[in-house]
């Protein structure tokens, strides 16, 4: 999707949100987890539901247990058979269904027999492994999708699931709200044939390396605005950055109220104080940038926010009086 249009070629096939966890979040101790790189593939096994349905061509949502990472299309399925998983069971009944506790002498507990144990007993098990790599479309979603906005989207609401059927149609128009814009799904398809003898290797299940250069400030703007620089509109998340409208090192503060996302070479025109804000939410271009057609081209545009947009707008006005003072 070059832009925010929706078309009928785009809502085409199954879309899905695969769960990513770390050692610390899994909640089970029946398997050993699997070798990820968040933005570029995931790994999953015939063990999991729904591994049989996934196919390349589809939408895929990447999530921890709290909200999106990413999202793209899958362009390649390597798949491997004959391969062995080593499965925990409870020594007592069997189940994998058994959580590892951290304060109690025996280390862990079966809830569906009630019973503590030492160690699980092993089992080794045949499966087929599945590799699906998205990463040529992938788009970082850094938190703007919620787990509450994720549940408006998705089909099932099982809390176990891994990989979750989604609506494809409504998850693409939720993104596309937010300043997401993905490329046709069939800009980068690979043959879905090809069937390597080894699966490329990977890490160990990392939320991090989805989230370049977050932190708490600009995370919180993302989840307002999604990835739309508030002058020139929807742009990708490595390039957008978080915007003080009083500059940090005289208030100390971050405050929401009091930050905008901005390109990152229109955000230092505006700490550069070569752009500014009107009280009416509309831009405002120096004299000295009027001969730089993409930058003139912005003055008197409103910003890319809503009308409830929560800017302190005796902030902006001093911010504006400020740096036009200077023109």
């Amino acid at each position: 999707m070059g832009s925010s249009k929706i078309t009928t070629h785009d809502i085409k096939g199954r879309a899905w949100s695969f769960l990513i966890t770390d050692e610390t979040e899994r909640q089970f101790q029946g398997n050993r987890g699997y070798e990820d790189v968040a933005e570029e593939s995931y790994s999953y096994d015939s063990t999991v539901g729904n591994h049989r349905r996934v196919k390349a061509g589809d939408l895929v949502v990447v999530r921890n247990r709290h909200e999106a990472l990413g999202i793209g299309y899958i362009e390649r399925l390597d798949v491997l058979t004959g391969q062995q998983k080593v499965r925990n069971r409870c020594p007592h009944c069997g189940s994998t269904n058994f959580k590892e506790r951290t304060t109690q002498k025996v280390r862990y507990w079966c809830s569906p027999c009630q019973r503590a144990f030492p160690e699980p007993r092993e089992e080794v098990i045949p499966i087929t492994t599945y590799r699906a790599h998205y990463g040529g479309t992938w788009q970082p979603l850094e938190g703007c999708l919620n787990k509450a906005d994720l549940t408006e989207v998705t089909l099932s609401q099982s809390d176990q699931q891994s990989i979750k059927a989604m609506d494809r149609a409504r998850t693409l128009v939720k993104v596309a709200a937010l300043g997401v814009r993905l490329p046709h799904q069939d800009v980068a398809m690979i043959s879905t044939h090809h069937r390597p003898s080894v699966l490329a290797g990977g890490r160990r299940r990392t939320t991090t390396a989805a989230r370049r250069g977050q932190d708490a400030f600009r995370q919180a703007l993302v989840r307002e605005y999604g990835m739309v620089c508030a002058m020139t509109g929807p742009a990708p998340a490595e390039v957008l950055e978080a915007a003080h409208l009083r500059p940090f090192a005289v208030t100390e503060q971050h405050n929401v109220e009091e930050g905008l996302l901005l390109r990152a070479d229109v955000h230092r025109l505006f700490d550069a104080g070569l752009l500014a804000i009107r009280s009416t939410l509309r831009i405002s271009v120096a004299p000295s940038l009027l001969g730089h057609t993409e930058y003139s081209a912005l003055d008197g545009v409103p910003l890319h926010v809503s009308v409830d947009a929560p800017l302190n707008r005796h902030v902006i006005e001093e911010h504006y009086l400020a740096t036009t003072a200077t023109w």
